[in-house]
């Protein structure tokens, strides 16, 4: 791969620069929050934190999981890859804007937009932070995650700056703004770094290597279908917070759900370059995988450790309500966090070998898990209760996967190389109708028979 390391070394490059812009960037969100809270009412705080709440799941289901195909399939699709991303950037940015206008008119808008600018604002602000995540996948296709790791971290940098240039206006559409137009920046930095590197890469000048359509309609219906389930409760549960606890909880619960939910993206995170290397070097699986389990297996226990013990005093400097609300929240997070690894390695793994569908009937029951404990517990128990459905569903997640997850690595790590690699792809020359989902509309009615991610149960950041 031209320009780039060995397959080993360039994803430990990646996945330790995701790691650290991780961690970074969720200091410096606690950090954007901690000044939110001390320069703007906790009423406004708690608005703000909704909106951006929903507006970023929108994003997910706008998304319509073309990031795990990116990540997947953006290293076998030579010449045409650059094609296939312009197009989906354009289908995305207009489905993100429509469901944008579709929240507007049906949810809870007079709590969330008090003007006319608020109102106009928020497709904008969706639209941006799709574009914005999605870049992180499309970064991981092309072998250089480090890229979207510096672009995370740089926006909550600036962000943060921009909180506290705007702090006199003392409103929940300067929080908004301080995080949508820093997001707007970064995106047309990584676009224009991105476009660079395709035009170097030669493997972007050769035919592509696609699978057969059949297969990646199935990868992508799969795909889908799990992330819009993933996406349903980040999205209800908010609202249900400030509808049924109020402004001022749906504050304390975003502020501490917000390191728990720092460390599920990290994971997340991990598995795109993994993903994508395995993909551009089908032969290195074995390795890449060792490796790549190791790694999510230190995150999750560190995670862990510092949501029990550096969480809670970080959540202090929001202040002692903060506090007092929040760390029964992080105490919880931290039991369950080790849970976490099965679901990020079986989340890999399922989506190089485009096999599985457990994930999908897993999903649906950790979302019906997530709103259904939410709306039971949230009158009586507060945001504790909240927190206790998510991390239930995702111990009913680890549950449902762990057998199936050690079958698979005995049986790798009893493989040999030609025998763990994916299925070998169909010569060049039958390639020419594949990858066509960005091309035209849904012909067929796909089936999933492959499973290619299982997102976490939380989605706040």
């Amino acid at each position: 791969m031209k320009g780039l390391p060995a397959p080993r070394k360039n994803l430990q490059l990646n996945s330790l620069a995701v790691v650290l812009s991780s961690a970074l960037t969720s200091l410096l969100g606690l950090a954007f929050w901690a000044v939110a809270a001390k320069l703007f009412p906790a009423q406004e705080v708690g608005v703000a934190a909704a909106t951006t709440s929903s507006a970023m799941m929108l994003s997910v289901v706008a998304s319509l999981s073309l990031g795990a195909m990116f990540e997947r399939f953006l290293p076998l699709a030579g010449n045409r890859a650059g094609g296939l991303l312009l197009r989906g950037y354009l289908l995305v940015a207009a489905l993100a804007g429509v469901l944008a206008l579709g929240l507007i008119l049906l949810g809870p808008r007079h709590t969330l937009f008090r003007s006319g600018w608020e109102l106009a604002a928020y497709p904008v602000f969706v639209i941006v932070l799709t574009v914005f995540a999605l870049q992180d996948n499309t970064a991981a296709g092309l072998g250089v995650a480090r890229w979207g790791a510096i672009k995370n971290s740089t926006q909550g940098a600036a962000k943060l700056a921009a909180v506290v240039a705007l702090a006199a206006t003392g409103g929940a559409l300067a929080i908004v703004l301080s995080w949508g137009a820093t997001a707007a920046l970064a995106v047309c930095w990584l676009g224009l770094a991105l476009r660079k590197r395709l035009r170097a890469d030669a493997r972007y000048t050769a035919g592509p290597t696609l699978p057969p359509r059949r297969e990646l309609w199935q990868y992508f219906g799969a795909s889908y279908g799990i992330t819009a389930l993933a996406s349903i409760a980040p999205l209800i549960v908010p609202l249900v917070v400030i509808s049924e606890i109020g402004p001022k909880a749906s504050a304390y619960f975003a502020m501490a759900w917000s390191i728990v939910s720092a460390l599920y993206l990290m994971l997340n995170l991990l598995v795109g370059p993994f993903v994508a290397e395995c993909a551009a070097h089908p032969d290195n699986i074995k390795s890449l995988s060792n490796h790549f389990a190791k790694l999510v297996a230190a995150v999750a226990v560190l995670g862990g450790i510092g949501l029990a013990f550096v969480a809670p005093i970080l959540l202090g400097f929001l202040g002692s309500d903060y506090r007092a609300h929040g760390t029964p929240l992080l105490h919880l997070a931290a039991v369950f966090m080790p849970l976490t690894v099965i679901g990020a390695v079986y989340d890999g793994l399922a989506r190089v070998y485009r096999r599985l569908t457990l994930a999908v009937v897993t999903q649906i029951l950790v979302t019906v898990v997530v709103i259904g404990g939410s709306i039971l517990t949230a009158p009586s128990q507060g945001v504790l209760g909240v927190a206790l459905s998510y991390l239930l569903a995702e111990a009913l997640a680890a549950v449902i996967l762990v057998g199936p997850l050690i079958r698979w690595l005995r049986e790798l790590r009893a493989a040999s190389p030609a025998t763990a690699a994916p299925a070998p792809v169909p010569a060049p020359a039958e390639l020419a109708p594949t990858f066509t989902m960005l091309d035209t509309a849904v012909t067929e009615n796909p089936s999933s028979t492959s499973t290619p991610e299982r997102p976490t149960v939380c989605g706040m950041s």
